[in-house]
């Protein structure tokens, strides 16, 4: 019987893990402005808070998309929403293939104030106030690159 509770609670637990994992890995990446050169998107799931600062990625697609062609450019936000201020944490750069190619911290970075109507400004608003744009998410950057494409 004994065995039978631990084997249980061993299941249990490994279920759990993988599906804590699978949460993390999910991507919702919401397109919030383009222009005829460059979409850019937050990806909803990245968000997070640790004391005053609030994270988010946002990338940048070149437009128009090439089928196939999955390079993109990723920023790391930290925001402090209470105060107005943010700074890119790092730059990560991927290549066609997707795969991430370079990642660039950012260290020396000062906090700084986004402009009014900015898209500084409309970052913050989406990690700090939840607002969203309408349309539908994708589930990641790749399946944005081929919805445009295709």
């Amino acid at each position: 019987m004994k065995q039978s509770v631990v084997a249980l609670m061993a299941l249990a637990a490994g279920a759990l893990i993988s599906s804590l994992a699978d949460k993390a890995a999910a991507e919702e990446w919401n397109a919030f402005s383009s222009s005829a050169r460059v979409a850019y998107l937050a990806d909803l799931s990245s968000i997070s808070v640790l004391g005053d600062d609030t994270s988010i990625n946002v990338a940048r697609v070149a437009l128009p998309a090439t089928p196939g062609d999955y390079s993109h450019k990723v920023n790391e936000y930290a925001i402090r929403c209470a105060t107005n201020q943010s700074r890119i944490v790092v730059y990560i750069e991927y290549g066609p293939d997707g795969a991430e190619l370079d990642r660039y911290p950012e260290t020396d970075v000062v906090w700084d104030t986004p402009a009014p109507n900015s898209l500084g400004a409309l970052i913050k608003s989406i990690a700090c106030d939840s607002v969203r744009a309408q349309g539908e998410n994708a589930a990641s950057i790749k399946a944005y690159i081929d919805g445009q494409a295709g």
